[in-house]
């Protein structure tokens, strides 16, 4: 596993923890990608960003994404870009979560690990769900 820098987590968390959920700007994928350009200078998906939308910046269906992605799954599509694991994901993560009150057409969100929570975005800020509830995990190697 590559040693993330927790200390530039950190300090993101603390400049967005504020910031409300925004579609293309502040979304889980933004965030999530964002955390890890600020952990390990380039994010877990850069080539994905602006790939989940169309041409008038509407979030793809289902199957647009299944195409778009060539994928059936969210977890399927990140294990092409991150190993994913079976045990407590360590601080800075990539974790899915269907405990989010939004309903996703993707079935989950997505958030990074803090050790003992999660951290996700929400309609005001960032929120925090204890790990248990993740579904899904992710590091980089």
């Amino acid at each position: 596993m590559v040693t993330p820098n927790l200390v530039a987590l950190n300090d993101y968390i603390a400049e967005v923890k504020h910031k409300p959920f925004q579609w293309h700007t502040n979304d889980c994928f933004m965030f999530t990608n964002n955390a890890y350009k600020a952990m390990y200078g380039e994010g877990w998906a850069d080539d994905w960003a602006g790939k989940y939308i169309d041409k008038n910046g509407i979030y793809l269906k289902r199957d647009a994404l299944r195409k778009a992605f060539k994928a059936n799954t969210l977890a399927d599509a990140i294990d092409t870009k991150l190993t994913r694991i079976h045990y407590i994901p360590p601080r800075g993560g990539l974790v899915t979560t269907d405990k989010i009150i939004r309903k996703w057409v993707i079935g989950d969100a997505l958030g990074i690990s803090l050790g003992t929570k999660a951290i996700f975005v929400g309609e005001k800020g960032l929120i925090s769900i204890p790990i248990s509830l993740i579904r899904n995990a992710w590091i980089k190697e």
